[in-house]
């Protein structure tokens, strides 16, 4: 498992950094303001393993479509298609079921985007580090 990790470029890391700091902070937020602690909770873990797994596929659907050439444009819709796929996919089924709560999952699925906007700070306190 070291090496397939280690194999990872660094902003996938660092993504997944400010995902996970992303969460915490919707966790916390849960704690305080909601009545259905449980299924918010949930909500935000499901969200956020979608924003991980996504920053994942898109990261390895980008690095293919690079040696593509031609096919690449079309290579990149479908894998987008299919993304977005399961993301509906898991909101219906977290819908129907009641699982968890879709609302909450939305916005550990919006980590994505926080994430990416913390990644330059993210980065250089990793840099900092070093």
């Amino acid at each position: 498992m070291r090496h397939f990790f280690g194999g990872l470029d660094a902003t996938v890391k660092e993504l997944w950094l400010g995902i996970g700091i992303w969460g915490v902070l919707c966790e916390l937020f849960t704690v305080w303001f909601v009545k259905d602690k449980a299924g918010c909770s949930l909500g935000i873990v499901v969200g956020c393993l979608l924003a991980a797994a996504g920053i994942f596929h898109m990261w390895k659907v980008l690095d293919t479509a690079l040696d593509l050439g031609d096919g690449a444009s079309k290579y990149l819709t479908v894998r987008n298609w299919m993304r977005y796929g399961v993301f509906v996919v898991v909101f219906g089924i977290l819908m129907v079921t009641k699982w968890a709560n879709p609302l909450t999952a939305f916005l550990g699925l919006m980590g994505m985007k926080a994430a990416a906007y913390m990644q330059p700070a993210v980065h250089k306190f990793i840099e900092k580090r070093r």
